[in-house]
């Protein structure tokens, strides 16, 4: 829902930048949730490997030759295709979870990986010789290369970057299981937007009651893949399960939507629910009087504000949605920078930058402030990282602009201001369908506590026939089962869902939707 600063250079992460808005900072949206450390801690600046801790690694090679594969390899290069899993362990570090997906393109070998919430980060350098490969990812803070061998359905060698030394292991993964549910392929309009998105649809010829599905901020694809977990789809698999058909779709500027993100206020958003339920309703497989909506995060937000405004929703699921005041929100999640161990003093210095901003976008002036205060924090961000980080990122005062610029656009913009200012409360209280609204015992971006207590008043002011609120124990943001709840585990994590949430979930939906 709201930046926080995300792209200033405590939420960098070591390797590369990633979809969930790290450095180079970009103006995508960032989740409403994760607003303050969605990437992971940074390895190389918290805790910098020392060199000497591993004497049987040795040191790197030179560069590979360009990104071929000789024809004399293109054997093994085949052998390479598919997905690939594993873990690069770095010394003092720990284990960090990868995964690289080979492909074959004429004679070019290409690769891509996860790595940290990262999703298909494109890989360069990509060599093969004999068995010996080598790949590389670009990243501000040196380039991270991986250096190893091929053999018996295993790739492992040596990692590097900057001062960092380990080892990593790599196995093949085993074919992905086949969709539970039918899919076509969907498009849509609002107004001039035109919306890409998948229908699932349960076996039979229906018609099937139906859900949209309704994402959280951060320019996310129709499946909202994070760490490896592809949510939606994950979600969609079981709604097809118990005969419930679901729409989700790509937002505003991803994949085959055209927009932008940043300038689409949360009633835009609300109005792309719409045409997507209008979408619904055209259709003769399914059941127009039974379509819902199930908001995630932000989506959760703007559910409730589309339901309100619409006598053709039936239903309302809220999936760790923000109840309390944007402002109130952003303070709890202040505490992700605790979790993250950065300096009490820098968290001040946060806290003071998201007042001035409040202030700005109340009073439409005093922008200039937030830059001073954004500009000071940044700098003394860079002055804190190690001499060969900083002198990886090139000219200093020209990547400090790019970080300051990127940091206010997005600060500005509309998507921003509409979002700290909405009132979930009033949208919840306007609605006149059942609810059921979930949180995670363990989610450190929306506090289960608080925004559960503002749903349930705001329910009791309003025309809901029926509603049900629960907290899942152990869970995370994303409801699964979880050790701290930080986005920081999300790499850790088994890529499902936790058993009490389906358990609730899919109960609460056979008794008011199904049966």
């Amino acid at each position: 829902m709201l930046p926080a600063l995300t792209a200033l250079l405590v939420s960098v992460m070591v390797f590369a930048c990633s979809s969930s808005g790290v450095s180079p900072p970009t103006t995508a949206r960032t989740d409403p949730t994760t607003a303050i450390t969605e990437a992971p801690e940074p390895l190389a600046t918290t805790a910098p490997a020392s060199t000497t801790e591993l004497p049987a690694v040795p040191a790197t090679s030179d560069q590979p030759e360009p990104t071929v594969a000789p024809a004399a390899d293109i054997g093994i290069a085949a052998e390479l295709v598919g997905r690939w899993e594993g873990v690069t362990r770095i010394v003092a570090l720990g284990e960090l979870p990868i995964a690289v997906a080979f492909e074959l393109s004429g004679d070019e070998l290409l690769a891509a990986m996860d790595i940290q919430g990262g999703i298909g980060l494109e890989l360069v350098n990509v060599s093969l010789d004999g068995r010996h490969i080598r790949f590389e990812l670009e990243s501000p803070f040196g380039q991270a290369v991986w250096d190893g061998e091929v053999r018996d359905g295993v790739i492992d060698g040596e990692f590097t970057q900057v001062e960092a030394r380990g080892i990593f292991r790599l196995e093949r993964a085993g074919d992905p299981e086949p969709s539970r549910f039918r899919s076509e392929e969907v498009v849509f309009n609002n107004g001039e937007i035109v919306l890409a998105g998948e229908l699932a649809l349960p076996d039979g010829n229906g018609p099937h009651p139906a859900v949209v599905m309704i994402s959280g901020s951060g320019d996310q694809t129709r499946n909202v893949d994070v760490a490896g977990f592809a949510v939606f789809a994950a979600l969609a698999e079981e709604l097809a399960d118990i005969g419930i058909a679901s729409l989700r779709y790509d937002d505003r500027g991803v994949g085959g939507s055209s927009g932008d993100g940043l300038q689409a206020t949360i009633e835009d958003r609300a109005a792309d629910v719409a045409a997507a339920v209008d979408l619904l309703i055209s259709r003769d497989d399914i059941d127009a009087e039974r379509i819902g909506l199930v908001g995630h995060s932000e989506g959760g937000m703007v559910a409730p504000l589309t339901a309100s405004q619409s006598d053709s929703v039936a239903f309302v699921v809220l999936l760790a949605a923000p109840a309390m005041p944007g402002p109130e929100l952003l303070e709890t999640q202040l505490e992700l920078l605790e979790l993250a161990g950065t300096p009490p003093d820098q968290i001040e210095q946060y806290q003071a930058i998201q007042r001035l901003v409040f202030e700005a976008i109340a009073a439409g002036d005093g922008w200039d402030d937030v830059e001073v205060a954004i500009r000071a924090l940044a700098h003394q961000q860079l002055q804190e990282l190690p001499e060969q980080s900083r002198g990886a990122l090139g000219d200093l005062d020209e990547y400090l602009d790019v970080v300051v610029s990127q940091e206010m656009t997005g600060w500005q913009s509309p998507w921003f201001a509409s979002t700290l200012q909405h009132d979930s409360a009033a949208a919840i209280a306007a609605l006149d369908v059942p609810v059921l609204a979930l949180f995670g015992e363990l989610d450190t971006q929306v506090r289960a506590g608080p925004n559960a207590s503002a749903v349930s008043a705001a329910i009791a002011a309003s025309d809901v026939p029926s509603y049900a609120i629960g907290t899942v124990q152990r869970a995370n943001h994303l409801f699964q089962v979880a050790t701290t709840g930080s986005p920081d585990e999300y790499d850790l994590l088994r890529p499902e869902f936790a058993p009490e949430f389906l358990e609730l979930l899919l109960g609460w939906l056979g008794d008011n939707v199904t049966k």
